[in-house]
């Protein structure tokens, strides 16, 4: 079989940090990158030099002077949806980041266009692909906590420090757009749809030193999201551009007889249960288990983040795309799970300009979460 022939929207951040690896890891034998472009020609013809592609300024001038077949769309998100329905009307396979655009009308189209070209579209983030959300899932469809009633899931940081226009909403700028996204979909993969959504949100930094210059951000920098799920349970989004460092566990689900926690995406993951006696002797898949000062237990269970690192490795949301391309299979995070979570966002803006508990009316198929 021949390589997949990717072009590249984007050469910043990234798109060097991230996805520039995953292409090297998957292999010159699988996937091969053959244009790049971005507004600064230089950003191109750098990254394109590593791979021996051609470079462009406008990626409407790629999708036409080139021989691609499936597009990374990795741009500012102000242009996400122009640039993934530029590449999808010309029969173009599409990995787009988030958020996949900035309204629903866009991603309608979005969506629409890839049934009208039968193509792929695989959407960012990728966490239900992540072994801790299968395994999360895995124990709360086995019972192992009971009924889920409440998660809590956080995603922060201080804000990109190079990048000026991640504070203006004009260009797509927005910390649930930007940080909000990834927790918001950590609360997808474990517990489905949301059905509604209260939401405060605040600007807590007026002015910052960004890339040296002094920027006055015009969007919101910390917000907190409640959400009543179709399945009955709550939920609460924390996202901000205020977060230096934290060591408070990025996800908790809590059911009616235990607790899950993972500690970030790349840390451990937990499980409490009560009583006591349900988890006397080693624990399910030989965890090591010891009490607790609330007398409860923790099992610290399998996947190790050894298993977790290789995994990741492995099925890095490149990796998993080009799989989908191969098999000619709907990806699992597709575009019905990021317009529910663009609805969600919305509706939580809607929210915290009103004061108003908003209503959602998208959801998707929690079925073919693995």
């Amino acid at each position: 079989m021949a390589p997949i022939r990717l072009g590249i929207f984007g050469a910043g951040t990234i798109v060097r940090a991230m996805y520039a690896p995953s292409v090297e890891a998957v292999g010159t034998e699988r996937l091969k990158v053959v244009a790049v472009a971005d507004l600064q020609i230089e950003r191109s013809q750098a990254l394109a030099a590593r791979f021996g592609a051609g470079a462009y300024s406008d990626p409407h001038e790629l999708l036409q002077a080139s021989d691609v077949e499936a597009v990374l769309v990795a741009t500012t998100i102000g242009t996400h949806a122009e640039l993934a329905l530029a590449a999808l009307r010309a029969g173009k396979h599409v990995l787009l980041q988030k958020p996949m655009a900035t309204s629903l009308e866009e991603a309608e189209a979005i969506l629409e266009a890839a049934r009208a070209a039968g193509v792929i579209l695989q959407c960012e983030p990728p966490h239900v692909l992540h072994p801790y959300s299968r395994r999360a899932r895995q124990d709360i469809a086995a019972g192992v906590i009971g009924r889920p009633c409440l998660m809590v899931a956080r995603s922060a940081h201080r804000g990109p420090q190079d990048r000026s226009w991640f504070y203006y909403q004009d260009q797509g700028g927005s910390v649930i757009f930007d940080m909000g996204v990834h927790a918001i979909t950590w609360v997808l993969g474990l517990l489905g749809p949301v059905a509604s959504v209260t939401a405060r949100m605040v600007r807590s930094i007026p002015e910052r030193m960004i890339g040296g210059q002094e920027v006055k951000p015009d969007i919101e920098d910390n917000a907190v999201l409640v959400f009543q799920m179709c399945n009955g349970a709550l939920a609460t989004v924390l996202t901000n551009y205020c977060t230096a460092a934290t060591q408070l566990p990025a996800i908790e689900v809590t059911g009616e007889s235990g607790t899950i926690v993972i500690d970030g995406p790349m840390g451990g993951y937990a499980l409490f249960r009560q009583p006591i006696t349900e988890m006397q002797g080693t624990g399910a898949d030989g965890a090591w288990i010891v009490p607790t000062f609330t007398r409860a237990l923790i099992a610290r269970q399998s996947p190790t983040r050894e298993q977790v690192t290789a995994e990741l490795a492995q099925y890095s949301s490149l990796a998993y795309f080009v799989r989908a391309v191969e098999r000619k299979e709907e990806p699992v995070a597709n575009g019905e799970i990021a317009r529910h979570a663009l609805e969600v966002m919305l509706a939580s803006r809607r929210a915290a300009e009103t004061g108003m508990s908003q209503q959602l009316h998208s959801s998707f198929d929690t079925g073919r979460l693995p």
